[in-house]
């Protein structure tokens, strides 16, 4: 799903579909990537990367993706996502190494309800720990925040993340 799509689906869904938005094209963004970022810490990427050494340097950088490495840098010192060398070495040679790295968008199996699932929660969350600077807010499918609803609002979001957090920690795969 490309980002356009996704920016309406989830306007939709907080009912912020008219100019001027209640929340920017930015801000949104930032749920999204927070909804990719809390999958991925669930349900990593398996990938393969290979490091190229060459003569005279000792640092190499892993892919930006990465949460941790898996296998084939165990004669390595790795730091964060950077591998050192303690001398450089002598000639060229490659190591193929398996990581765990984060998702994108397009990686996500159900990425829209997901997606929405997550935006939603906090959505109604920070609403709900801010209401004291909202006076009324109306949020999609007909719902307006005002003092005297928040316990219904809290029980919502609650929903909203019981069901993305269903999704994301469902077995996967067959029985062993």
């Amino acid at each position: 799903m490309d980002q356009t799509a996704l920016l309406t689906a989830l306007r939709a869904e907080i009912g912020d579909k008219d100019k001027p938005y209640r929340y920017d094209d930015a801000a949104l963004l930032g749920f999204i990537r927070g909804a990719v970022y809390d999958y991925s810490q669930y349900r990593p990427l398996r990938r393969r990367g290979t490091l190229n050494f060459q003569p005279g340097q000792q640092e190499y950088t892993l892919p930006a993706d990465l949460q941790t490495w898996v296998t084939g840098l165990e004669k390595y010192e790795v730091l964060d996502n950077i591998v050192y060398l303690d001398r450089p070495p002598a000639a060229s040679y490659s190591v193929a190494y398996t990581y765990l790295g984060n998702h994108d968008i397009v990686s996500m199996p159900e990425a829209l309800s997901l997606v929405l699932d997550f935006c939603m929660w906090k959505l109604l969350s920070d609403a709900v720990r801010e209401g004291s600077e909202i006076s009324e807010l109306k949020l999609g499918k007909g719902l307006d925040i005002k003092f005297d609803n928040f316990d219904q609002i809290k029980e919502l979001a609650d929903k909203r993340y019981k069901s993305y957090l269903a999704a994301v920690t469902k077995p996967v795969g067959g029985v062993t």
